[in-house]
């Protein structure tokens, strides 16, 4: 009775069919139905977000020469993003340089009339008050020489750390800072997003709450960018919406060719504890006039059945008790454009 009862919810497209010229049989590929403890599971809109973001600031002062980046620009790690002006850094290295090569030279000299001392200091040719003279001088210099060395390492150190780099691999989410613009330590000049740490903000009820388990996989569809991946439920943000009393919870994504904050995004988040369920491929669904049906095969011909979707896992929907159960075959290749009663021709029967 269940099968003449489809088939007279779907009559109009089976007189269609009946009706028109004769064609010859779909040809399509079906899978066999199985069985699976997952959980009941409800779509819930939540937004993309940056588990990990800098905001960059200079660790020197200085004018900013060149901005290398704008918003939305994905970098590397390490990459450069600003670079501030160097003419007085390289000012002040050429400074120093000039001063060590001069010390340098007197220190050469010191050092042979130190030689030259010593050997006279022994053959009792010279005081000893003028050796120790000759020595601390040359002690002196070589402090001199140090110092120098010093501070010509603080300035190659400001000369690369004129050049802002990303700390890690992101896209840039706001800029601060234009060409022209003084800039110092503490003052942000863009804002990083890693794209490593990428995270759904899912509201949940709190009665729901309990079924979010740490470690539980789901799917994640952003529709904006065509795609559906898995997310991770790593935790949740312990304070509760004072409007909603929803409690946020956090999904966690792979690494994303594309990501932007507060981008919608859909996860099938667990609603139940976990029950066997029937599971049907997802490329069998088809939907009819508001209703969900898979297609069977009953003696060569199309027969559609309805079915009820109660989640999604990975690639499969668990469907309630009905006339669709384990062991069936349903098609999944070849069903957008069936019409019930239409002659088919299996050229695959997967497993």
């Amino acid at each position: 009775m269940k099968w003449i009862t489809v088939i007279t919810l779907l009559a109009l497209p089976v007189l269609s069919y009946a009706e028109g010229p004769a064609q010859p049989p779909a040809l399509v590929v079906t899978s066999q139905i199985h069985q699976k403890t997952i959980a009941k599971t409800l779509d819930v809109v939540g937004t993309l977000q940056f588990d990990r973001v800098s905001a960059l600031s200079p660790e020197v002062s200085g004018q900013v020469e060149a901005v290398l980046v704008k918003e939305g620009d994905q970098v590397t790690k390490g990459a450069p993003l600003f670079r501030l002006n160097l003419d007085f850094v390289n000012n002040e290295i050429g400074t120093v340089r000039k001063k060590i090569a001069q010390v340098e030279i007197r220190l050469a000299q010191a050092k042979k009339d130190l030689t030259r001392y010593e050997t006279l200091f022994k053959q009792q040719a010279a005081s000893e008050q003028e050796y120790d003279k000759m020595r601390l001088s040359m002690e002196d210099l070589a402090m001199q020489k140090a110092t120098l060395q010093e501070n010509l390492a603080l300035a190659l150190l400001k000369k690369e750390k004129s050049v802002i780099r990303a700390p890690f691999a992101g896209v840039v989410l706001e800029k601060n800072a234009d060409e022209g613009n003084w800039v110092v330590p503490g003052n942000p000049v863009c804002l990083l997003g890693s794209m490593d740490d990428l995270y759904v903000k899912v509201p949940m009820p709190e009665d729901l709450l309990v079924f979010a388990r740490t470690g539980e996989e789901l799917d994640v569809t952003i529709t904006a960018l065509g795609l559906t991946t898995r997310g991770r439920i790593t935790g949740y943000i312990p304070v509760a919406d004072t409007a909603t009393k929803n409690i946020f919870v956090k999904v966690m994504l792979p690494r994303l060719e594309t990501a932007v904050l507060n981008m919608s995004a859909t996860v099938a988040m667990p609603a139940s504890d976990k029950q066997e369920m029937t599971l049907v491929p997802r490329d069998a669904l088809v939907t009819f006039n508001g209703q969900t049906l898979v297609y069977t095969i009953n003696e060569g011909a199309a027969a559609p059945l309805p079915v009820t979707v109660l989640a999604y896992v990975e690639g499969a929907a668990g469907i309630a008790e009905g006339p669709v159960g384990p062991g069936m075959d349903v098609i999944i290749d070849g069903n957008d454009r069936l019409q019930p009663g239409q002659p088919v021709t299996v050229i695959e029967a997967r497993k």
